[in-house]
């Protein structure tokens, strides 16, 4: 998925029974003619002018037109690792929970809904790509998905330096994380090293030097889409110290080097 596609309003046009199925981690769909169905896992629900969905990745859905008609759908997709600066490290985990339960897999809001019809809003406005239209999107898509999340400040039983350790982490950002060092973070905690790192474990199910990694590399993509810096810049900003390495962890993650991934970014997204 192209990052630039995160958070951008589009459309599609099916034919009388044509079907689609949307990508990114999340989408949110709506009729805005015609009338279809809503499948996923064996089940069809009827989609009619003004309903809409909101989908995680792992949800398998496919929107349908009916065989009298053909259907046109307004859709946006949210990629999460575009959100680093916006989710706190906590969030992160538990947007990734979500979108793996029944519960997040399709939320159906009928046309009376509110959310429907903020969205239906949304759509009637002329401009659909200025930084007014995604801030509204994201805090649509927000106020959708925050019922998946769990409540803040519920309890849990762990002992107390678990629940500080979940406390401090999850007032931070993930540009925070990735931005510290183990020695700085373990010494806010007041704890080892090594018990930081093994609490961060247990937690997340993966190692903060992993996810740190992670971070810094969906960042430089970021970076390599957005600017004409050169790549040895922008390994510098995203910090890695030694070019080599970050060139060749990037063509590890993401199965490309960073300046083939620029230059098919450009080719799928030109400029205007």
């Amino acid at each position: 998925m192209i990052a630039a596609r995160h958070l951008i309003l589009q459309e599609i046009n099916l034919r009388p029974s044509g079907e689609w199925t949307p990508g990114g981690d999340w989408a949110m769909v709506r009729v805005a003619e015609g009338s279809g169905y809503c499948l996923q896992t064996g089940t069809a629900r009827d989609f009619n002018a003004g309903d809409a969905v909101m989908a995680s990745l792992t949800a398998g859905v496919i929107f349908r037109a009916s065989q009298l008609g053909g259907l046109k759908l307004e859709y946006f997709f949210v990629l999460p690792e575009c959100l680093s600066g916006l989710l706190t490290v906590m969030e992160w985990r538990q947007l990734a929970e979500a979108a793996g339960t029944a519960a997040a897999r399709m939320q159906y809001f009928p046309a009376a809904d509110s959310v429907a019809q903020k969205f239906t809003r949304l759509a009637a406005q002329p401009q659909r790509d200025n930084l007014a239209m995604r801030s509204a999107l994201l805090q649509l898509w927000a106020a959708s998905v925050a019922s998946l999340l769990p409540a803040a400040g519920a309890a849990t039983a762990a002992s107390d330096l678990r629940e500080r350790f979940r406390q401090f982490i999850g007032r931070m950002s993930e540009v925070e994380l990735a931005g510290r060092s183990l020695t700085e973070l373990a010494g806010e905690l007041h704890c080892s090293e090594r018990h930081f790192s093994r609490l961060f474990r247990e937690e997340f199910n993966f190692s903060l030097r992993a996810r740190q990694a992670e971070l810094r590399l969906q960042h430089a993509r970021q970076l390599l889409a957005e600017s004409d810096a050169s790549v040895t810049v922008i390994a510098q900003e995203s910090g890695f110290r030694h070019p080599g390495l970050f060139k060749a962890m990037f063509k590890r993650r993401f199965g490309v080097t960073p300046s083939q991934w620029r230059e098919q970014n450009q080719a799928a997204n030109p400029k205007t």
